[in-house]
């Protein structure tokens, strides 16, 4: 591998790791909003007199975070396997 290619992979694995730490901080955000809807929906839940107009928007809001949560973190595992092989290849490992 010549030193173009390693260095372009060096940088494309740096911007990666990057990247995936953003996301990671968006999954949380995702999972914070999740447990909102949550809290919400046990307020609207809970107590003598039930209030759908908190159930309705928590049930929402928790599927919503539910969904993009579990969609940041695929892409998170599948970023992460990108740069183990980005790091395979810059290592020698396979080249290709």
């Amino acid at each position: 591998m010549n030193a173009e290619k390693r260095t372009f992979l060096s940088q494309e694995a740096k911007m990666q790791k990057q990247a995936l730490h953003k996301i990671s901080i968006w999954r949380n955000a995702a999972v914070s909003v999740s447990t909102l809807g949550i809290a919400m929906l046990y307020a609207g839940a809970a107590g003598a007199d039930k209030n759908l107009f908190l159930c309705i928007p928590g049930v929402t809001i928790m599927a919503a975070g539910l969904i993009c949560g579990l969609v940041l973190n695929l892409g998170l595992k599948n970023g992460r396997r990108n740069v183990e092989k980005i790091i395979t290849v810059l290592e020698g490992g396979k080249d290709e």
